[in-house]
């Protein structure tokens, strides 16, 4: 078995270019799992893994790609683009209809599986390769999915042709499995779009059940006292007037328990937002972090900390200026007097209308 550990991609590029892969079993670390897969295109590789793992279906195949630009965009259903956008990279499967002959091999009626996974140099060796990577767990049908990279090598060592590690540290995480979930469109059920939970993994079903109702846009600032809850309450009530599917939250980058501040409460009770004095700060977590489709900051500064503090959600998460084609921050206004704080709020205000109308018009691209 042929072994590369946490390779840097010009070494990659070089290993490929040497060693295309095209009938060779790969050992890979998704980021969460390890498994065992191959190149999409090679059916007799395939057929293979099938008798190692003494399985007689293609249940359970999943093709990662390298990122969902991949996909012809036209042929991906509308309503769970936003749980893509939310999830990828990360641990979440997607079963959904796709009309594309190249997975005609792993489809399962005339659904295929397919998930982007968080590990980055996986994703450079899918992409290198030109084509999905189809994958499934270590182990014998029937048998529990093999965790450990040592037993791995051990009582399976003979099943690969070439490993793909990461680093050593990435390896001592413990193993969590993704969750699958079945897209069911309104032909298919006779009724409302829906979603089905086949696999319960690392993602609960329930947070991605409200991900795809009502997909969560997130706005942060220093504290969440002033400006994020001004914009939290202020783009609820402007999707409610325009009837837009989404919901709202907000949080600070400092520990939270804090009411919001008076000018900022004043400013949204002249606004007829009755509910802003309930508001109490919260600090971000990955959990919000996780759990939002949009991730809208006021200061390049806090754009930048989150997106290097959680790098696979990196391109959902933009300040609230440049979201609407604007340059710079908006500035703090605590601790100066309710002039700065409607100036604020107006600025708030314009970037907000702006949005909202990228988002009726189908304009916002993430």
């Amino acid at each position: 078995m042929l072994v590369l550990k946490d390779p840097g991609l010009r070494k990659l590029e070089k290993f490929i270019a040497n060693n295309p892969l095209i009938h060779s079993t790969i050992l890979h670390w998704t980021g969460s799992m390890w498994g065992i897969g191959c190149r999409l295109s090679s059916s007799e590789t395939i057929a293979r893994i099938e008798t190692l793992k003494q399985r007689a279906d293609k249940q359970g195949f999943i093709a990662l790609i390298p990122d969902m630009s991949v996909l012809e965009q036209d042929k991906i259903p509308a309503p769970i683009r936003p749980l893509m956008n939310q999830y990828w990279p990360g641990n979440l499967t997607l079963v959904f209809n796709y009309d594309d002959p190249q997975f005609a091999g792993i489809k399962n009626g005339n659904k295929v599986a397919l998930r982007v996974p968080s590990d980055p140099a996986l994703r450079a060796l899918i992409s290198l390769l030109g084509e999905p990577l189809i994958s499934t767990s270590v182990n014998v049908s029937g048998l529990m999915p093999e965790e450990n990279y040592e037993r791995i090598v051990r009582n399976y060592d003979s099943w690969f042709d070439f490993a793909l590690l990461p680093s050593s540290r990435e390896m001592k995480r413990p193993s969590e499995p993704s969750t699958i979930i079945e897209y069911i469109g309104s032909e298919e059920s006779g009724s409302n779009d829906d979603i089905k939970c086949l696999r319960e993994g690392s993602i609960p079903f329930y947070e991605i059940k409200q991900a795809f109702q009502l997909p969560v846009v997130m706005f942060v600032c220093s504290a969440n006292i002033c400006r994020s809850p001004m914009a939290e309450k202020l783009f609820r009530k402007m999707i409610r007037e325009h009837n837009l599917g989404l919901a709202t939250d907000s949080c600070g980058l400092l520990p939270g328990g804090r009411m919001i501040s008076l000018e900022s409460l004043q400013l949204l009770l002249e606004r007829g937002i009755i509910d802003a004095e309930q508001h109490i700060s919260k600090q971000v977590t990955p959990q919000l972090i996780s759990s939002s489709w949009l991730i809208l900051t006021m200061e390049e500064r806090q754009r930048d900390l989150l997106r290097s503090a959680y790098p696979n959600n990196a391109r959902r998460i933009w300040t609230l200026n440049e979201i609407v084609d604007e340059q710079g921050d908006i500035d703090d206004p605590f601790g100066n007097n309710l002039e700065s704080y409607k100036k604020t709020c107006e600025i708030i205000e314009d970037r907000l209308r702006r949005l909202t109308e990228k988002l009726k018009n189908n304009e916002l691209r993430i």
